[in-house]
Parts: structure tokens; C-alpha cells; sequence
């Protein structure tokens, strides 16, 4: 089994090296991305309802402390509004946009490597393919004629190698990659919600 892996390796080509490169990113950045993603830790449940219910009855000191003990995005951006209470309602909001900006970006960390890879993985698997094709007919050109078209479809199809490769890792990146944005997706909107859920309540207050 070894030593057909290594023969793998050595009839497709140091692009090969690259695409195996890419499925291991894609996977670390998937299992990674999705555990960092679970909505335990992105928005903890009841706390929305927690600290909405200490803002109500004008609790702010008690929800700010709420918040600090909370280590999440949504506790972080409901501090950033709670600390602000008392000002102008758009001031307000506008912190909690930014510190929320901020955020986003920190949960959408190593997402964009998983989206290279979609790319780049099919580009290697085109490029071995085509070099390996190169190779071939340059052989061919070399021997100054064709003594068996047997060898000629032994070395395509073991030039189309690195394509399969490519896709083979292409395709289930994209599916990865689809689903961590889906799920990123779901948990700003709810954090955007809740967050002007409390800013309205800060300004009743």
C-alpha cells in the first residue's frame, strides 16, 4: 500500500504535494472554524434573555458584570453598548457596530484560506495534468514516432492524476466552506438582533 502511495506521488508530479497541502488546510480550517463556530460559544443560551431582563429593570451595573463574565462575541458587544449607557442613542449604536465589526472579523478567522483552497487545489490538479501531458508528447516527439498507443493512453490517464486530486479536494472544500459561511451568517444576524435589542432598551432606560 506504501509503496503505491509513493508511486502515486512520483508518476503525478510535485503538484501533487501542493493538492495534498490544500486538503490538509481545508480540513484544519473546517475542524477548527467549526469548533470555534458552535453557538454555545458565539451566543450563549439564556444569556440574551439574562441581560435584556437586567437592562429592563435598569440593572446596568449588574448586566455589565454580566457581561465580563460572559467570554463571548455577543457578550463583548452588549459590554461595549452597556458601557455607553446614558449617551445618545446613535453614539451607542455606533459602538456596538464596530465593536460587532470587530468580531466578525475574529469568527471569520482562517475562513478565507478554506476559500483559496477551492481554487487553488483544481489550478494544481489542471497544471500537473497539463505538465504531465507536456512531458508526454515531448517524449513522443523525441522518439520521432509512435510504436505503441498503448503507452500513449498509459501516460494520460496517469497525467489526468492530479485533476482528479484537485477536484476530489475542491468539492468538499466548497461544501465546507458553504457551510461554515451559512453558519457564521445565522450567528451575526443574531448577535446584530439581540444587540439592538438592548440598545433600544438602553435608551428606554
Amino acid at each position: 500500500m506504501f509503496e503505491q502511495i509513493v508511486s502515486f506521488f512520483q508518476i503525478s508530479g510535485w503538484t501533487m504535494y501542493g493538492i495534498v497541502l490544500c486538503s490538509i488546510l481545508a480540513l484544519a480550517v473546517f475542524l477548527e472554524r467549526l469548533a470555534a463556530l458552535r453557538r454555545t460559544l458565539v451566543v450563549p443560551e439564556g444569556f440574551a434573555v439574562e441581560v435584556e431582563e437586567l437592562v429592563r429593570q435598569k440593572r446596568i451595573v449588574d448586566a455589565i458584570t454580566l457581561c465580563k463574565k460572559q467570554p463571548s462575541p455577543l457578550a463583548r458587544i452588549v459590554y461595549a453598548g452597556l458601557s455607553h449607557a446614558g449617551r445618545h442613542r446613535e453614539r451607542i449604536k455606533e459602538v456596538v457596530v464596530e465593536v460587532g465589526a470587530r468580531e466578525n472579523i475574529k469568527l471569520e478567522r482562517y475562513i478565507p484560506i478554506l476559500n483559496t483552497t477551492i481554487s487553488v487545489a483544481p489550478m494544481l490538479g489542471f497544471l500537473g495534468t497539463v505538465l504531465g501531458m507536456v512531458q508526454l508528447f515531448s517524449n513522443v516527439a523525441a522518439s520521432g514516432e509512435v510504436t505503441n498507443i498503448g503507452l500513449i493512453a498509459d501516460g494520460i490517464y496517469k497525467a489526468l492524476y492530479t485533476t482528479i486530486a484537485g477536484l476530489t479536494v475542491a468539492i468538499p472544500a466548497t461544501v465546507f466552506y458553504r457551510y461554515l459561511d451559512s453558519r457564521l451568517n445565522r450567528l451575526v444576524v443574531e448577535m446584530e438582533e439581540v444587540a439592538l435589542r438592548i440598545v433600544d432598551l438602553i435608551k428606554e432606560n
